[in-house]
């Protein structure tokens, strides 16, 4: 039996070695194929996102600019939120689990507490928050922004140590 066996190998080998052959190249094309579609999508979906966390960021500054103007009698606050239920719709599809919860937790206190109301450092917190989890989402690294990425507004808030009782130069978390 084992000489029939071995002979069958011998006689049939190039046939044998044609079927691997083929059936490997065909199993590789597809492997490259659903890779490829992978990277396309990743890529595609991690532009989304970038364009439209670029946004968030835009509000986010045009917030502080409304404050600012509602400070001398204007009131664009009715923009902002329009603007931020934008945001919301196009990222519920592209956003991490992490930016939809941060973002909810954020838009819920706002409901929860009326503007004049709020708690600067707590909401500032949230905000922050949301924008870590952006910068987590495309790749960047957090390390140094604070817990909750307070470290971002640094550069925003003229009165930054007092709001986050901070001491000047912390933020090496």
């Amino acid at each position: 039996m084992l000489l029939n066996l071995g002979e069958f190998f011998l006689k049939y080998n190039v046939l044998l070695n044609l079927v691997l052959t083929f059936t490997g190249g065909i199993i590789g094309y597809w492997i490259k194929n659903y890779l490829d579609k992978k990277k396309e999508l990743t890529s595609e979906i991690t532009k989304e996102r970038r364009e439209s966390y670029q946004k968030f960021i835009n509000l986010i500054i045009s917030l502080f600019a409304t404050i600012k103007a509602e400070k001398n009698g204007k009131n664009k606050n009715n923009d902002f939120v329009e603007g931020l239920y934008e945001f919301y719709k196009k990222n519920i599809l592209y956003a991490s689990p992490e930016v939809i919860n941060s973002f909810s937790d954020y838009m819920q206190y706002m409901y929860k507490n009326e503007v004049d109301k709020q708690n600067l450092t707590v909401h500032l917190k949230l905000l922050t928050r949301v924008m870590k989890g952006m910068r987590k989402d495309l790749g960047l690294n957090n390390k140094g922004l604070g817990n909750n990425g307070e470290i971002l507004m640094k550069a925003i808030i003229k009165d930054y140590y007092t709001v986050f009782n901070n001491k000047k130069n912390s933020g090496n978390e």
